[in-house]
Parts: C-alpha cells; sequence; structure tokens
C-alpha cells in the first residue's frame, strides 16, 4: 500500500506549514522505502509511489512543488533488519530530508 495513514496526516501538515513558512528556502526531499518483500523493482516503484503521493498532498496543502523532490531507496534503506512483522512495517515509509 501507498496511501497516507489518518495517523501519519499530522506529520504531513507539519511538514507543509514548515515549507509554506514564507521565511524558509527549504526544500524537502521525500524518500519512499519498502520492506524486504517484492522484487527489487516492485519495491523501488513501490517506493516512489509512496513519495508521490506524500508529494502530493503536500501540493495540496499549498506547498510549491518546486521546493519538493522525490526518491525511491526501495528495499534499499531499511531502519530494521530483523525478519519479522514489526520490523517490516517499520520499512513500509516515507523519510523527509530538509535541504538547503
Amino acid at each position: 500500500k501507498y496511501n497516507i495513514k489518518p495517523s501519519q496526516v499530522p506529520i504531513v501538515e507539519n511538514v507543509a506549514n514548515l515549507i509554506k513558512d514564507e521565511n524558509s528556502n527549504l526544500t524537502v526531499r521525500i524518500e519512499g522505502n519498502c520492506d524486504e518483500w517484492g522484487s527489487d523493482e516492485y519495491n523501488y516503484a513501490l517506493g516512489l509511489k509512496r513519495a508521490k503521493v506524500v508529494k502530493q498532498a503536500l501540493i495540496d496543502l499549498g506547498v510549491d512543488a518546486k521546493k519538493l523532490t522525490i526518491i525511491s531507496y526501495g528495499e534499499s534503506n531499511p531502519v530494521c533488519t530483523a525478519h519479522n512483522r514489526e520490523c517490516w512495517a517499520k520499512n513500509r515509509r516515507d523519510n523527509f530530508t530538509l535541504l538547503p
């Protein structure tokens, strides 16, 4: 899945508010990540879909699209390496990196 969970909406709104600040020159890189299930190609595509959905949500909240970039790391950037459901859930995520 690549939809934004209701529990994640406040995070997206906070990022939008940070970027929309008139004094902000920040650009944000949205990084899509996946768990280890599926092929490399599938996970890359899924990570990209996750990043695109968040980018569109930020645009819908009034963020200038020029301040947003996206990338997919697929399964190559795990935050947890155990082989269990809890760990896999942690790896299915988007990260935000603030760029100058």
